[in-house]
């Protein structure tokens, strides 16, 4: 395989051992290990892969690597070392190896390790090959006691061997046989092979080596080895104690022989897999405490109410741990009691008593009040764990509770029953998983507690009601940016003047916050406190632009109307701010940008002493409309998603006018708010209000002031 110059060589070194050096490319060296033969029965290669192959891991597999003929090594650089990153999945590191390319100096001791050890196994297979020829055809074997017994090869075999009789007792055995189990002669020969493993696997055992069950005297022994399989259909691993105390995991690989006299006997092959069984043990352990971990992340920060995260969070619980039981009791701060917020059940009823638990008493109460987990493997009979008779009756065996602790406040308890001993890895994942709810509960109480801030300080800046003026109809719609927990900064407010007159005001802030709010509330009460002196936009707002620049204020854009209702058509004077300008809509449908067609801007408030802010008049008849809107409807999206003021106007101008019984004011406002949040989505970025006046008969006369509620409702 091409692995560049210099890497070839340094492999050079390799022909004065009588290793053949080739350098070749991918489809090459396939043909090549193709033409040997398949794995196993090819010549004893090494692959060496250049650190220029595109995909490493795919030729790798397609190598097929084995122990007993072939070895690979990968140059790796950055560029490729993410792609090589998967290669302990294909084969141990005693087959493919990955050498970072500024390693190449140990590329020769590499190559030759490999390659004593592909020598290594290849011995071994053959010597496992002639024994086996040796046993089937009844060839002479040495009959000697013990470990003698095999032979000079299978006695120097580096995998255990025994010789049973065929009732599983103990005839011969190898050195590495001796060494697994602690064999001596004589007193090891003739004892039954099941006394080295624990009571509750010798049943198993024998009915697996194909021996008599424990009860009877003898049996057929084809016959016996013929069902003696594994019945669960599991690995043929056994586990048995040593002698120092350590667990020891045996593969065993039986086969029936008959020895030169015709006795048949049983052959049992026993390899040591403990390293490798605790190695996957471990693995499938930290996969699963992982995998549970993000299950539990997920859940704490999907956007659902808490008591669906917590429920998420508990069957996650129960599924990975396999536990009886897993709930969450959540602290009411203000009566001391736990109360039961989520909880996944297996096949176990929970008292009524569980629901409610109050702070100190029970497990449940004392683990919150103490601060402290607290786990057995032992619950029944344990003195700390209640309800003995629920627990003995539904055969809880282990325990395990965590008080949800976060910033010093007790946010509830965590608790698992399981019907088995939890293992390790779940025990110690509970500790961080409760942590995660912890905070999660806690980041909800706090907003709620910002939630219930915010419409606390929104809420006096909005009007509770609109006025209805005689001939006018008004309404409004407000919508604040995000989830809510921001006090936003456009407002709108509509409140009588002398002489049947009418101010509407709607304005944006610049800024959120608690600092929006303050100028919102300043503007608010001056341009009332103003109007009541003279009403006329040259009087009123030049007083607020200049009470913001008295207070060093964030600026505010405005559109103020003062609406008279005596004078009929509706006569309208009208004077921006800085701000967008109002879209005035006919009964024939046509539309217009006001300001546009009357030459009537100011700079916003708060922003340039001196400031202008001319005004100018219109006449509404039954049927007209005049809107007004904050910047969001045109740039409450992301730049490239901005709309033109025309565009709003050309939406109005699309709905026919309102038939009989209609409010109009009410449909033109909901006809702005859905098609922005049809528009922006989830994309909005800015809050939307708008306000809409809309001229309609008189039915009465004037009675002013009728208070209707519902029209300025936050949408």
């Amino acid at each position: 395989m091409r692995a560049g110059a210099e890497a070839e060589a340094r492999l050079s070194g390799l022909a004065e051992a009588g290793v053949e050096v080739v350098s070749v490319s991918a489809g090459q060296a396939l043909d090549l290990l193709g033409a040997d033969g398949p794995p196993g029965g090819r010549r004893p290669t090494l692959v060496v892969l250049g650190a220029e192959l595109p995909a490493p891991v795919g030729l790798v597999h397609a190598l097929r690597p084995d122990p007993r003929d072939l070895a690979v090594v990968v140059l790796t650089t950055p560029r490729n070392q993410e792609r090589a990153a998967a290669l302990p999945l294909l084969a141990p590191a005693r087959l493919v190896c990955a050498l970072p390319h500024d390693r190449l100096g140990d590329l020769p001791g590499l190559a030759r390790r490999l390659m004593e050890q592909v020598d290594r196994e290849r011995a071994y297979a053959a010597t496992q090959a002639a024994m086996q020829e040796s046993l089937a055809s009844g060839g002479p074997t040495p009959r000697q006691p013990g470990r003698h017994l095999l032979g000079a090869i299978l006695g120097q075999a580096l995998t255990g061997a025994l010789l049973l009789d065929p009732g599983l007792r103990l005839v011969a055995w190898n050195r590495r046989a001796a060494g697994l189990f602690g064999l001596e002669e004589p007193g090891s020969i003739g004892r039954p092979l099941d006394g080295w493993f624990p009571a509750e696997a010798r049943e198993r055992l024998r009915v697996y080596l194909g021996g008599p069950p424990a009860d009877a005297s003898g049996t057929d022994l084809a016959g016996a080895h013929a069902s003696g399989t594994d019945p669960s259909g599991a690995d043929p691993v056994f586990t048995r104690v040593t002698g120092d105390g350590a667990e020891q995991v045996l593969r065993l690989s039986p086969q029936p022989v008959t020895d030169p006299g015709g006795a048949e006997q049983i052959l049992v092959l026993a390899e040591d897999v403990t390293e490798a069984v605790q190695a996957r043990r471990a693995l499938a352990e930290r996969t699963g405490q992982a995998l549970l971990s993000g299950e539990v992340a997920a859940a704490v920060t999907a956007d659902e109410p808490l008591e669906q995260r917590l429920r998420r969070c508990v069957q996650a619980l129960a599924g990975h741990l396999d536990g009886a039981v897993a709930a969450v009791w959540i602290l009411d701060p203000q009566t001391g009691t736990l109360l039961l917020s989520a909880d996944a059940v297996r096949g176990v009823v929970l008292d009524d008593r569980c629901a409610r638990v109050s702070l100190g008493e029970s497990t449940i109460g004392r683990i919150a009040a103490a601060r402290r987990p607290y786990v057995t493997s032992e619950a029944i009979g344990d003195p700390h764990v209640e309800e003995q008779d629920w627990v003995r009756r539904e055969s809880l065996t282990a325990f395990a509770g965590y008080p949800l602790v976060t910033q010093g406040q007790v946010m509830g308890v965590l608790a698992v029953l399981a019907r088995h001993r939890l293992p390790d890895t779940g025990v110690r994942a509970l500790a961080g998983i409760a942590d995660q709810i912890a905070v999660a509960v806690h980041r909800d109480r706090l907003l709620e507690r910002l939630s219930a801030t915010a419409d606390a300080l929104q809420r006096p800046l909005l009007p509770p009601r609109l006025p209805e003026p005689p001939g006018v109809e008004l309404a409004a719609r407000y919508r604040p940016y995000g989830d809510g927990l921001q006090i936003g900064g456009d407002f709108y407010d509509a409140f009588p003047l002398p002489g049947d007159r009418w101010a509407v005001a709607l304005g944006d802030v610049c800024g959120k916050g608690p600092a929006a709010a303050a100028v919102t509330g300043l503007v608010r009460h001056t341009l009332w406190a103003a109007a009541q002196q003279d009403a006329d936009p040259g009087h009123v707002l030049p007083l607020v632009h200049r009470a913001l620049r008295r207070e060093n204020s964030p600026f505010c854009t405005l559109a103020y109307a003062v609406v008279d209702c005596s004078a009929e058509p509706v006569r309208v004077r009208l004077a921006c701010a800085g701000h967008p300008s109002p879209i005035l809509r006919r009964a024939d449908g046509a539309v217009a940008m006001v300001m546009e067609a009357l030459d009537g801007y100011g700079p916003a408030l708060g922003l340039f002493d001196g400031a202008h802010y001319p005004a100018q008049s219109l006449d509404l008849r039954p049927g007209d409309s005049l809107v007004l809107y904050t910047d969001g409807f045109v740039e409450g999206g992301a730049s490239h998603r901005q709309r033109q003021p025309d565009d709003l106007a050309a939406t109005l101008a699309a709905h026919l006018p309102p038939g009989p019984g209609d409010r109009p004011a009410d449909r033109l406002v909901e006809v702005l708010m859905a098609d922005a949040l049809n528009r922006w989505g989830e994309g909005l970025r800015d809050d939307l209000a708008v306000l809409a006046l809309a001229a309609v008969p008189r039915a009465g006369g004037g009675q002013a002031d009728r208070a209707r509620t519902a029209s300025s409702a936050v949408s």
